[in-house]
């Protein structure tokens, strides 16, 4: 369980020396980043929103005072199993709808998860809680028309918990009017049956807290071949329309060695390293800029996925066995909001400016 508060009860305290781990000062008390704008007194009361019997292997702590709580029903896998497919939630009603913290909690079995929000669907109605009408859990199948919200993306294969929280004043703004649907990979890679369990917590701040509107952007690789027993790097060099980046995730599989991002500036002025990426292990790979990545209009980000083959088979994009060479992140102003993809490693990399569209 995770401590959210550490500021006694009554006379207001001295600040403290030193905070405890996982922990920072933030106006003259220790909080864990997550609750940074958590009220004293809770102001969002029926706000969770959960289907299925309820969890018996997570332990959670209390759900947000200012935010909300979505619950996936458990699903059992067999050994080995890998399944796809969607889950939707309503929004329940909300003081604040200001995210600038989100976390996910589950058991072993979530290989990822995507969790976005988009309009009610005029032909279909409202999804099927928890099912999903056609569609639902696509981020980019209406595009520009739609451009959803990014609630949360989480790294491959965490178990337990993984918070994502922006620096202070900062956050994207939910349209509660709009639906949340969450595209959910699982994965049984043990010899024994597993329930897999999930749950996930937003946090939220009042709206004169923001003093910057973030959104999401997305660069990926569609398609790329990596021989058997070979060695090889997968990427891509994508123009932006300039904004700054507040954060980065990488998403890739069991097979890759390295995950690099650097800026490349338009003006001649060189490159830098902004991330570093190790090989594929079951920690967060989520990395959050206190102080943004400054881009100009035509900067670049180049990343590249290095891949170590040790399978028979050649290694393409997909699921199950197979590699992903996806690059994730969070950025404002949402006027220079872009999404970017090759349709081949090797091709050039095409970018959209999206945010030219809100």
């Amino acid at each position: 369980m995770i401590p959210l508060l550490s500021a006694c009860a009554g006379v207001e305290p001295s600040p403290p020396a030193a905070c405890a781990p996982g922990e920072e000062l933030y106006r003259g008390r220790c909080v864990h980043p997550a609750a940074r704008y958590e009220p004293e007194e809770r102001i969002d009361r029926d706000n969770v929103v959960a289907f299925g019997a309820p969890p018996t292997r997570l332990a959670l702590p209390e759900p947000p005072r200012s935010g909300f709580r979505i619950i996936a029903p458990p699903r059992t896998l067999s050994p080995g199993e890998e399944v796809t497919f969607c889950l939707s939630w309503p929004f329940p009603a909300l003081v604040n709808r200001t995210v600038h913290a989100a976390r996910v909690y589950t058991t072993a079995g979530l290989h990822h998860s995507n969790v976005i929000a988009k309009p009610v669907n005029p032909a279909f109605g409202p999804n099927p809680y928890p099912d999903c009408h056609p569609g639902a859990d696509d981020p980019f199948g209406a595009l520009p028309a739609v451009i959803p919200d990014v609630l949360f993306a989480s790294s491959t294969q965490v178990v337990g918990d993984e918070t994502l929280v922006f620096p202070p004043g900062m956050g994207f703004t939910l349209d509660t009017s709009r639906e949340i649907a969450t595209s959910v990979h699982l994965l049984n890679a043990s010899a024994e049956p597993e329930v897999v369990e999930l749950a996930y917590d937003f946090f939220t701040m009042p709206l004169a807290e923001r003093a910057e509107e973030l959104v999401p952007f997305v660069m990926n690789v569609n398609d790329f071949l990596v021989p058997p027993r070979a060695t090889r790097t997968v990427g891509a060099t994508c123009s932006t329309f300039g904004g700054n980046i507040v954060s980065l995730m990488p998403h890739t599989h069991r097979y890759a060695e390295a995950f690099d991002v650097d800026v490349v500036r338009a003006d001649g002025g060189g490159e830098a390293r902004v991330y570093e990426g190790g090989a594929f292990d079951l920690e967060s790979d989520i990395e959050v800029y206190r102080r943004a990545i400054a881009l100009e209009e035509g900067d670049s980000l180049r990343y590249a996925c290095r891949f170590k083959n040790t399978s028979g088979h050649a290694l393409t994009f997909g699921l199950g066995d197979n590699e992903m060479c996806t690059l994730f992140g969070y950025m404002y102003p949402p006027e220079k909001q872009f999404a970017a993809f090759s349709a081949r490693d090797g091709e050039p990399c095409m970018s959209f400016g999206i945010g030219a569209f809100r």
